[in-house]
């Protein structure tokens, strides 16, 4: 029988239905809260199963667990890598550049001064969001030079020093929608997340819909997961009113919660299949 632990913070919809999944496939779970786990810094092995499934919540303590249990001979699915690159939109922008994926053209800067001479130069509208976050949450559309200054104000004077980056992208005029492809080794499904509002997070009331995903939109998302090392993921497309697609984010821990029911791709089963078909 093989083993796999699964790492969470809370039993969510998504962590229920994927050890359901698991059980179902005569898997046997170690269910791990983060909240509990104290890890030794050093090279002993994992006394747990091979395949950890890392559904941490929190970027910080899903990118130092995997690395420790990585250290200590465990396949995590993310990796510590991915993790740490997927959260933070810099680092996935540079990867994605890095292997020639296509995205909306953006900058990062240090000096309130510089970002808004650059986003002048440059024209509006943009779009500036924190380096490390998710849900669409602090993501704001700048129109013009008194938005842009007092947006850059709030990023460079609040937060810790760790926060104070302004870091802009090009505004993308989208048809009411965006996409999702998720990725486990190869795109999987995916749904379209339509919403009046220009962000079209489902966190932000978006409503998602059934997408049969065309193999030029695949093979994108699969290049996009593969630029940043992840095994599972959930990668967010663009598509310009003209037809072009764009990847703007890619998210290593998969929430389906408010979409499975509708789109019909059975999540939890694949990421289930993918657990296993890694395990040694």
């Amino acid at each position: 029988m093989k083993k796999i632990d699964l790492v969470y913070t809370r039993l969510r919809t998504e962590e229920r239905m994927i050890l359901e999944a698991l059980r179902k496939r005569d898997c046997a779970v170690e269910m791990r809260q983060d909240s509990d786990l104290v890890l030794p810094l050093d090279a002993e092995r994992w006394p747990g199963g091979n395949v950890v499934l890392m559904r941490s919540m929190s970027l910080t303590r899903s990118r130092y667990l995997a690395a420790i249990l990585e250290v200590k001979g465990a396949r995590v699915v993310n990796s510590a890598q991915a993790i740490a690159t997927c959260g933070d939109k810099i680092l996935t922008t540079l990867a994605l550049a890095a292997h020639g994926v296509p995205m909306p053209w953006s900058f990062a800067g240090f000096e309130e001064e510089t970002c808004v001479a650059e986003i002048e130069r440059r024209g509006y509208p943009v779009v500036t969001k924190p380096a490390v976050g998710s849900w669409g949450r602090m993501v704001a559309r700048i129109d013009g030079r008194s938005a842009a200054e007092g947006l850059m104000q709030m990023r460079f004077e609040t937060g810790s020093a760790s926060d104070h980056v302004g870091l802009v992208q090009q505004y993308i005029d989208k048809p009411g929608y965006d996409l999702r492809v998720y990725v486990m080794g190869r795109a999987v499904g995916g749904i379209r997340r339509r919403s009046e509002h220009w962000v079209t997070n489902t966190a932000r009331g978006a409503v998602p819909e059934r997408y049969e995903v065309p193999e030029s939109h695949a093979k994108l998302a699969e290049r996009a997961a593969a630029a940043v090392g992840a095994d599972i993921a959930a990668v967010d497309l663009l598509e310009t009113r003209g037809g072009e697609i764009l990847v703007n984010e890619i998210n290593h821990c998969v929430e389906f919660a408010r979409s499975i029911e509708i789109t019909q791709v059975p999540l939890p089963e694949l990421i289930a299949d993918y657990a296993i078909g890694v395990h040694p």
